[in-house]
């Protein structure tokens, strides 16, 4: 068996993070020995990879900050598990894995994760900044670049990335645990107070620049002035702090960062991704596969995911997300069931998380041999 060593950033609640976490315990631990290296902290994803019985080092690096201890103990991780592939994950694991193999492990093939797209480049970091700038020159060096959407492989190859070794693979999803839930609706609707007919928006996801929280609370309450019965929820951490003063805090309910959103999800009306950029989202084809419609910006693969099972509107634009949002909220009920309908059978069709499994087994199968 192959041994992997995977290096991403750290392994708090982020789309990367979870996908690596939906890979390693969704059966690619059955294709290959895997190492988790992490170069902050072991977040929410260290104890249960953990309980999978993966590896996991963390490195206890600071964000933005050289650490040469730290960078002493990435190598001594690398040398004890002698890896036959170094995988990277999102622009600093990629660096770190490319370090990796240059002092530590020569022999290995080197394999590297891009998860975003370059849609909003200019609000990156400068660390982002400078890491895609090296990326250009060090990409050549890979013997495969994975990109988790077609738009992001594209806006990167055309920005000089080798082209070579890039591979299309998307974010898989767990269908028994992502599903539909008839009564999902009426259970959430009950736990948060609101009458049995409120329609509920949801949006999942972190208080970034990325996810634009600023379109999504803009085209809430433009809505919500002509639609009195629907009520927004929000999942994730220190979204409330983001939150204008001018918003009507009666209309939407604030539940943080939760464990419990695949028995939240089903209970929403529709989901709103309002993010500036984003590579593959995650929370969309999630949504979809609880048979839960979806208002996107078009952003990473958004409208190829959603096809045509929601709506895709045009990035920092509240007001097209605001009609979008209205169309959704005035469907009638047959036209819902249509639509949760084709939305979940859009994910088992393309996104079943057992075929994006065998997808990465098939490309390490390829690099080791």
């Amino acid at each position: 068996m192959k041994r992997v060593t995977h290096i991403i950033t750290g392994l708090h609640v982020g789309g990367a993070e979870r996908a690596l976490c939906n890979l390693l315990t969704g059966g690619l631990q059955s294709y290959a020995n895997n190492q988790v290296i992490s170069l902050m902290d072991e977040g929410t994803y260290g104890p249960l990879l953990r309980e999978a019985g993966i590896e996991v080092h963390c490195l206890g690096m600071s964000p933005g900050r050289p650490d040469p201890i730290g960078v002493a103990k990435l190598l001594r991780a690398v040398r004890s598990h002698t890896p036959d592939i170094l995988q990277g994950w999102m622009y600093h694991g990629n660096f770190a894995a490319s370090l990796a193999r240059r002092f530590a492990a020569p022999g290995a093939a080197l394999s590297w994760n891009i998860r975003t797209s370059l849609d909003n480049l200019d609000n990156a970091k400068r660390s982002t900044r400078w890491l895609i700038e090296m990326g250009r020159r060090l990409s050549r060096g890979a013997n495969a670049v994975i990109y988790n959407s077609h738009r992001s492989r594209l806006q990167h190859e055309s920005d000089g990335y080798a082209s070579a070794g890039g591979i299309f693979i998307p974010n898989g999803f767990d269908v028994e645990q992502w599903r539909r839930d008839p009564g999902g609706k009426s259970s959430l609707a009950r736990i948060l107070g609101l009458a049995a007919d409120t329609k509920i928006i949801g949006f999942v996801g972190r208080a970034c620049p990325a996810k634009d929280l600023p379109n999504l609370f803009a085209a809430f309450q433009e809505v919500a002035s002509t639609h009195f019965g629907c009520h927004l929820v929000c999942v994730g951490r220190q979204i409330e702090e983001t939150a204008p003063p001018s918003l009507d805090r009666s209309r939407v309910t604030f539940l943080g960062q939760r464990a419990d959103i695949p028995q939240i999800m089903p209970g929403f009306d529709l989901l709103c991704l309002s993010s500036s950029t984003e590579g593959f989202p995650n929370v969309i084809g999630e949504a979809m596969s609880c048979g839960v419609p979806c208002v996107a910006t078009d952003v990473g693969d958004a409208a190829i995911i959603v096809g045509e099972a929601g709506w895709v509107v045009p990035a920092r634009n509240a007001a097209f997300l605001a009609q979008a949002l209205r169309e959704a909220l005035n469907l009638s009920d047959a036209e819902k069931v249509r639509l949760a309908g084709l939305a979940r059978q859009r994910i088992e069709t393309h996104y079943a998380l057992p075929a994006i499994v065998g997808q990465y087994a098939a490309l390490y199968r390829s690099l080791s041999g």
